[in-house]
């Protein structure tokens, strides 16, 4: 049994054979001959040739290869395929961190956790059979946006608040800058560039390597900005809103001469390339507040007794078995005395109900997917959510509810605030505090699931109320949007070269091509043995870097992505230096001889 890596055999392996990619030969273009004549692979390679009156002997050479010792008979088939490189998958992730004080019992976990993450990015089996970091642009954006006109004071007292711009290492301006003089300074920036809005890793175009606009660890660098953006944050979250805005950098209001425009988020230019797919992750303990900046209804402004804003934005925002959240009126606020009901059975309200708890005030949540699909298609975004949500019920230590409620939380931060009617957590934590006493607590985020569900198989939602979030990032590296591209195999019986040898010996040549250069590469061999790797199980961390790259044959029955309908699950398989991937554009050509199965040649059974 092989114990070449493989995505079943997990991603551990593949890790400590670091630099592996995988290609295969699929549909060859065949010339083929009975013996005694010639066979001549397209665009060149093996040639096999007979003796005169032939009906026997084959010796054949190579351009890499010199002369083969071995003699088959029958037919004999060449063929070659030029195999491009599976492009680099180029991937855009906006994490959008909810940034007000109720999320500061929830650091610890985040900061446990962030790191994992990327790790799950970076190990993300990719379409050469190996592990590899995608080309990544990362950005991270708060939930902060103020609240109106900023009349509440406080941490809301800033008018757009972070304005959805990403956070970076910026030191021209302050608003979510890690720099010396930003909001949050960091150490070294959070050790990116100074300059820099997002993290960027990505393939060099021009070669191996990659371009990086940071130094350090990607765990390091994500971590840190991750963190930067704090709990000092207005407790009015626009998590869509900033999502919004963040993808929708633009100059608006510019006279008739394209000049004097008023710049919005133009810092974020350029962290959406075209070619790229989307993918979004929401972090926050609680349900969306997106309103427009002018505040029309006044939400933020209404200073009704009894009741919380967090209750306005849920009970105008909300609906429970088709109906608006009852006994609320928004001159007077909250007027019964509680309301429970199924948590399932209630949803985002996103248009108006003449007549009910009045117009909505929030933005609707399909204008905002509206406004997200506009700057790339829908099918090529991915969301997952890390939000209020019920958690799986068996997880020690949280308190799950599974019911939609208005009630009064005794164990509310502030004392004042316990005595007034308040949109109630849907799981809590009580044995996890901050500093200041914050019970960890999330609040259903129906809005949240609304957008998520948007994008139907693309879109997950975790709770916040879990232990661990890498499920989120699983979805995003292993989910729909990030399937792999298919492989193929070797479709013919290769020739064995020497039948003394265990396992097949095949006869081909191998160019690496890039543009208009083309390096010719040769087998990979054990150094201890000096023979070609044995494809029963190919030790590829015995061939040294100098040695690379190379290729090598392998049989690969992986009963999920292996070659299970080719002559003994054949594979060619392009070894590259530790820490190399196939460039962009570069492509690898094979010619191989091959042959019938019937021949004893090409039926060799390994001992």
């Amino acid at each position: 049994m092989t114990n070449h890596p493989r995505r079943s055999e997990g991603w551990l392996a593949a890790l400590l054979l670091a630099g592996l990619s995988a290609a295969c030969v699929s549909d060859p273009l065949r010339t083929t001959s009975q013996s005694g004549g010639t066979g001549q692979p397209t665009g060149g390679g093996a040639v096999g040739t007979a003796p005169a009156g032939g009906a026997g002997g084959i010796r054949f050479s190579t351009a890499l290869g010199g002369t083969g010792g071995a003699s088959v008979t029958g037919e004999q088939t060449t063929f070659t395929l030029p195999m491009t490189a599976y492009p680099e998958l180029e991937l855009d992730i906006l994490f959008m961190i909810k940034n007000s004080p109720s999320m500061a019992p929830k650091q610890a976990r985040l900061a446990a956790n962030f790191p994992l993450m990327m790790q799950v990015l970076e190990n993300r089996p990719d379409a050469m059979d190996g592990v590899s970091l995608p080309d990544v642009h990362i950005g991270v954006v708060d939930s902060d946006m103020g609240a109106g006109n900023g009349s509440l004071g406080g941490n809301c007292g800033r008018v757009l608040g972070d304005r959805g711009l990403l956070w970076g290492n910026d030191p021209n301006n302050p608003i979510a800058s890690v720099a010396a003089n930003g909001a949050s300074p960091q150490a070294n920036g959070c050790g990116l560039n100074s300059g820099a809005r997002w993290i960027e890793d990505i393939q060099n175009p021009n070669g191996f390597g990659r371009i990086q606009n940071y130094t350090g660890d990607l765990s390091d660098v994500f971590s840190c900005l991750a963190q930067a953006v704090g709990t000092g944050g207005c407790g009015e979250e626009h998590s869509l809103q900033a999502v919004r805005v963040a993808l929708n950098p633009q100059q608006v209001n510019c006279d008739k001469n394209g000049q004097n425009c008023t710049d919005i988020n133009m810092e974020n230019v350029g962290f959406l390339r075209p070619e790229a797919e989307l993918a979004i992750i929401i972090i926050s303990d609680d349900d969306d507040c997106s309103v427009q900046p002018s505040d029309p209804d006044g939400i933020f402004q209404q200073v009704n007794p009894g009741d919380t804003t967090s209750l306005r934005c849920a009970a105008r925002g909300h609906i429970c078995n088709g109906q608006p959240i009852p006994n609320y009126d928004p001159t007077n606020g909250y007027t019964g005395q509680g309301f429970t009901a199924n948590f399932a059975d209630c949803t985002a309200k996103d248009s108006d109900m003449t007549g009910v708890n009045g117009p909505l005030p929030l933005i609707p949540v399909s204008d905002i997917i509206a406004s997200v699909n506009a700057v790339k298609s829908q099918d090529h975004i991915t969301v997952a959510g890390i939000i209020g949500w019920p958690p799986d019920s068996s997880l020690p230590g949280v308190v799950v509810r599974n019911q939609y409620q208005i009630g009064k939380e005794s164990t509310s931060q502030l004392p004042q605030q316990q005595a007034l009617w308040d949109y109630m957590p849907i799981c809590e934590i009580p044995s996890i505090t901050s500093s200041d006493g914050n019970i960890y607590k999330a609040y259903g985020g129906l809005r949240h699931k609304e957008f998520i569900d948007a994008y139907g198989a693309n879109g997950s939602y975790y709770s916040i109320c879990n232990t661990d979030f890498t499920d989120a990032m699983d979805i995003i590296v292993g989910g729909p949007l990030l399937g792999l591209a298919a492989q193929d195999c070797v479709s013919y019986p290769l020739l064995d070269t020497d039948s003394t040898t265990p396992g097949v010996q095949p006869e081909c040549q191998a160019l690496l091509v890039m543009g208009s250069t083309q390096t010719p590469l040769p087998e990979c061999m054990d150094p201890n043995s000096q023979l070609p790797l044995d494809p029963t199980n190919p030790q590829t961390t015995n061939v040294p870097d100098t040695a690379r790259p190379c290729w090598y044959l392998y049989y690969d029955p992986d009963p999920i992505d292996g070659c299970l309908n080719t002559y003994m699950n054949q594979r060619i398989t392009l070894l590259l230096s530790t820490g190399q991937t196939m460039p962009a554009g570069a492509s690898l050509h094979m010619s191989c001889l091959t042959c019938p199965a019937s021949d004893p040649d090409c039926s060799i059974q390994d001992p």
